[in-house]
């Protein structure tokens, strides 16, 4: 990728649902990582205003201290001024795209975004992180979770792929593998600990992407992707 500056920043736009622990903590790492590697947050998105959820609450409250750009806009609200969901997607998509124009930046990554960007991701290039390999379940964590557990699977990890219109079908461009425990006796335990592994993971895994797509050292547009395994261990 050629950054869009002469400062060699990965310059990127973030956008979330901010509706739990996993998405904020994955927001504050990226947050922290820019005050030493060469990315910059221009700014962060949110389908959520303020008193809507204790999730988004407190998600407001700890990145107001960022001093980065954040833009709310409920999509809850927004629904309501509408008779059909897809003339909502529509116009929603447009206010959002009205609003990040404004601002200069390479790509956007989306942390815990739970809505459809399909006008965004064909305007921009838009990045997504799964909490599955490249060839696993797709769908949301929790969805990805029960299938891993209903598999019996000894193994699961991360990916970052390119955000296309095929759910969760776009290019990889970043993995990593880990080891995982389906306990037959307790598949209650077993979910937990899977999720606890997958947040684990995710801010490290995401935030060494990062800085390997801003020295230059991976390449969006490759077939293959990057395992970053190693750097994770």
């Amino acid at each position: 990728m050629k950054l869009n500056n002469r400062d060699n920043l990965l310059k990127i736009g973030l956008m979330t649902s901010g509706r739990g622990e996993g998405s904020l903590n994955l927001v504050t790492s990226i947050y922290k990582m820019t005050k030493k590697k060469q990315v910059k947050i221009e700014f962060i998105f949110c389908n959520k205003e303020i008193g809507e959820s204790s999730g988004s609450d407190n998600f407001f409250k700890k990145t107001e201290k960022f001093n980065v750009p954040i833009i709310s806009k409920s999509s809850k609200s927004f629904k309501s001024k509408f008779n059909s969901i897809s003339e909502f997607k529509e116009e929603y998509e447009k206010e959002i795209l009205n609003q990040i124009s404004k601002f200069n930046f390479d790509l956007i990554f989306l942390t815990g975004y739970m809505l459809i960007t399909q006008k965004i991701h064909n305007k921009y290039e838009t990045y997504n992180l799964h909490p599955a390999l490249p060839d696993g379940p797709k769908g949301k964590w929790e969805d990805v979770i029960t299938k891993l557990i209903k598999d019996k699977s000894s193994k699961s990890g991360l990916m970052i792929h390119k955000v296309t219109d095929e759910l969760d079908g776009g290019q990889p461009v970043t993995y990593c593998e880990f080891d995982i425990e389906v306990l037959d006796s307790d598949k209650k335990k077993s979910y937990l600990e899977i999720r606890e592994k997958i947040k684990y993971q995710e801010p490290k895994f995401v935030c060494k992407t990062l800085e390997l797509i801003a020295k230059g050292k991976i390449n969006l547009n490759s077939q293959k992707p990057t395992n970053l395994t190693k750097y994770l261990n």
